[in-house]
């Protein structure tokens, strides 16, 4: 014998309006209680934000040695990686607030967690190209290569923009001797250029190129001497022999760095190549800069054929490029504090950790819901439940029997 139940025709009101304050209930009870969850690597990028944080350390003591005194309006942290708004060495304009939010050495986790989504392994060779620009980023960079003991190839270069390392007894050369000197890293720059515009100061004064030249040399590193081709023509000729010129200089340029890094890894492939700051030779001039994303770039972008440039070849070449600019994106994408007014204390930032639902309480939430919705759609149970006035026996008086 079959047995015969009955159901409404259609579902009552109120049991939608219950069934919906159910789901509600379920989404502020899933949001109310996430879980913290360890991001992958979470031990080396600890390491690495903790040598980072000795080396700023090692460079604000050597800040506060030479002077001038650290101003807490452009570097509330006072971190001492903070430059000057001019000086002698200063090559183009900066931005104050992208300088502000690289003075964390939490920067070095994040370049660990891309040179492991690169995929590069303990021994392989890692090219950089850096400048004076963001000296918290050139330390974040070492402290990771350090920590992940990859071979770092540095090609830097001395000038910086506004707000980097613009104090002439203390440039980035000078840096690096010193973070050397206290063994805090192992690394020096394999050569180190000018800078500047056309990678050799032509928009640095006479006194600031001979400052520039003097701290390459007092920091023992081989000077890289941008090509600078002269010009004969004159006149309506002129202007176009100059373009030329300063193309095929350009070129010239890309090439000397890519051998330097070729010769110095002996043999070796080059795994993933940093680029830290904007240096024209590095990014690919100005179009360069903008096409390739900030963060990990593991294909090349569009229209990268149509470029040159250190990077751009790279990319060209298969290997994965790290492009540091937009610094405040970068943050906002790891979830590290925007201008800190202190230094961020070691392991804060979603790189670190990452807020993510509990499983088993969303598990059992949707089996709830599930639970309802069979009860007040399925069966009649709900029905039975909402049955409590004469009208609503009236409205659901022709029930439909099933089979």
């Amino acid at each position: 014998m079959k047995k015969i139940y009955w159901r409404p025709r259609a579902v009552s009101r109120p049991a939608l309006v219950l069934i919906a304050l159910l789901s509600l209930s379920s989404l502020i009870v899933v949001e109310r209680w996430p879980v913290r969850t360890e991001q992958d690597y979470l031990e080396e990028k600890r390491a690495a934000a903790e040598l980072a944080q000795e080396a700023f350390d090692v460079i604000k003591k050597a800040r506060q040695d030479v002077g001038p005194p650290i101003d807490p309006l452009v570097d509330p942290a006072e971190s001492g990686l903070i430059g000057l708004p001019t000086s002698p060495v200063t090559s183009k304009e900066g931005d104050v607030s992208a300088k502000q939010t690289s003075a964390n050495p939490n920067f070095a986790a994040v370049i660990v967690d891309m040179l492991k989504e690169a995929e590069v392994k303990e021994g392989d060779v890692v090219a950089i190209g850096i400048s004076g620009s963001f000296p918290a980023l050139n330390i974040c960079t070492y402290a990771a290569c350090e920590t992940l003991k990859v071979t770092p190839l540095v090609i830097s270069s001395a000038s910086a923009s506004q707000w980097g390392a613009n104090v002439p007894a203390l440039m980035w050369p000078d840096m690096e001797m010193k973070l050397r000197q206290n063994d805090i890293f192992n690394i020096k720059s394999i050569a180190c250029s000018i800078g500047g515009e056309q990678d050799r100061g032509q928009d640095l004064s006479e006194d600031g190129l001979k400052l520039v030249v003097a701290s390459i040399e007092r920091c023992g590193l081989d000077m890289l001497e941008a090509k600078s081709t002269p010009v004969t023509a004159t006149g309506a000729d002129a202007r176009a022999a100059v373009e030329q010129a300063r193309a095929a200089d350009f070129v010239a340029n890309i090439d000397a760095r890519m051998r330097l890094y070729e010769v110095n890894a002996k043999g070796k492939p080059i795994k993933a190549y940093i680029n830290v700051g904007g240096g024209m030779v590095s990014v690919g001039k100005n179009i360069g800069k903008l096409m390739f994303k900030p963060g990990l770039n593991d294909r090349p972008p569009t229209h990268v054929y149509e470029i040159d440039g250190v990077m751009p070849r790279f990319s060209k070449q298969g290997v994965p490029v790290i492009h540091m600019v937009h610094i405040n994106t970068i943050a906002d994408r790891y979830q590290l504090p925007l201008e800190p007014t202190a230094t961020p204390s070691i392991g804060s930032g979603g790189v670190f950790y990452g807020i993510d639902y509990s499983k088993p309480l969303v598990i059992g939430v949707l089996a709830f819901i599930l639970l309802c919705l069979y009860g007040f759609i399925r069966s009649d149970v709900g029905f039975r439940m909402l049955r409590t006035s004469q009208s609503t026996r009236k409205r659901d008086a022709q029930p439909e029997p099933m089979v």
